[in-house]
Formats: structure tokens, sequence, C-alpha cells
């Protein structure tokens, strides 16, 4: 289920990159008249909040724990930390 939400929100990220790069560089530009800085700040604030980039969190995928550390005891009661495969992490930037 964790696995489902994550792969939501990284698709939304993708499908929204652009649009809140853009915003969030209009709005930090002080050439612009305040009026319109407003109005672009309003429109980032309309954007889902899982499209923003922070919202997403490396999971395991057999697990969907995060961080990729899948803890697992052993007949004995030791614990044993197994590294296990993570979902693609998304690449930063625009190329």
């Amino acid at each position: 289920k964790r696995n489902i939400r994550d792969h939501k929100r990284r698709f939304l990220v993708t499908k929204y990159e652009l649009r809140r790069k853009l915003y969030k560089a209009f709005c930090k530009d002080l050439d612009l008249p305040s009026d319109i800085r407003d109005k672009l700040h309003y429109k980032l604030s309309k954007l889902p909040r899982n499209s923003s980039f922070t919202r997403v969190k490396n999971r395991c995928i057999s697990t969907s724990l995060p961080c990729s550390i899948s803890i697992s005891r052993s007949f004995d009661g030791h614990k044993e930390i197994v590294l296990v495969a993570t979902s693609k992490p998304i690449e930063q930037g625009l190329g």
C-alpha cells in the first residue's frame, strides 16, 4: 500500500516538476512586480502537495520500509540487517 502511494507521488513530481520550478523561480525574482509574484505564489500553493519532491521517500520494494533497510530475526534471536533493493530514485534536474 505504501509503495502504491509512493508511486503516485513520484508520478505527480514528474508531472508538475517544470511548472513548480518555474513558479518558484518567478516568486524569488525581485525584478517582477509584487502583485505578479503574489499571483504566482498563489498558483504554486494550489499545486498538489504530493507534487513536491520533498514528499518522495526511497522505500524498500519488498517490505515498503523507508531507507531500503529490512531487519529480520534469525532463529537464535539475533537481529540481522539486510539491504534490499529500493525503488528507483527520481533524478533531480530537467535533463
